[in-house]
């Protein structure tokens, strides 16, 4: 008989992230789990009743490890924007399983919105509108600028997190200013105002 250990909750879910981030979804059950956190099986059932409540308790809780990475403070809101991409494009490299659980898990079942679930707070609602200001443009032109980025973006790391497309890390944050300061210029910001933005 397994060890009746108290587990917060909290600790379970920090260590699925850490199988997740390591080994991919697939590795966790409920066996593998427990014995990671150090205890029986018994916490995980209490807390979970089962391992599907788990996987979504789990993506919840790996939306906002990501939703921490994203700082939105720099005072210049297309370098806020930028980073974002640059993070998300970071986790392609650096955590390509847990980019790929947040896309779509390995049974094939939607985990979350991938990148786009950044825009809907509050906070990107001021990005948009601190964008629009920077460049002398609606904010409905700003954010579809930002939906054309976070859609390319999100491409872009899917590609990389696959192994579909072989790049430098630099490289991948080169092709995100590219296409920004040429996404810029389509929506009519002047040209030499669109290739210094990013600098």
């Amino acid at each position: 008989m397994g060890r009746n250990v108290r587990i917060p909750k909290e600790k379970l879910l920090q260590t699925g992230l850490k199988m997740l981030i390591k080994d991919g979804y697939s590795s966790i059950n409920i066996t593998t789990l427990a014995r990671e956190a150090g205890c029986s099986t018994q916490p995980v059932a209490w807390h979970f009743g089962n391992m599907e409540s788990f996987r979504s308790e789990l993506a919840e809780y790996a939306l906002d490890y990501v939703n921490g990475k994203m700082v939105l403070d720099s005072g210049d809101p297309l370098a806020d924007f930028l980073n974002i991409g640059r993070v998300y494009v970071d986790m392609a490299f650096d955590e390509p399983k847990l980019v790929r659980f947040l896309q779509l898990d390995e049974a094939g079942r939607r985990s979350s919105e991938g990148i786009g679930f950044v825009f809907e707070d509050k906070k990107n609602v001021l990005l948009a509108e601190r964008l629009a200001e920077k460049f002398g443009i609606d904010v409905l032109t700003a954010r579809s600028f930002m939906q054309s980025a976070a859609i390319y973006t999100q491409g872009l790391v899917t590609l990389i997190s696959s192994g579909a497309v072989k790049c430098e890390r630099d490289e991948a944050h080169k092709l995100l200013v590219d296409f920004g300061t040429t996404l810029l210029i389509g929506l009519g910001v002047p040209k030499d105002r669109a290739e210094r933005a990013f600098d």
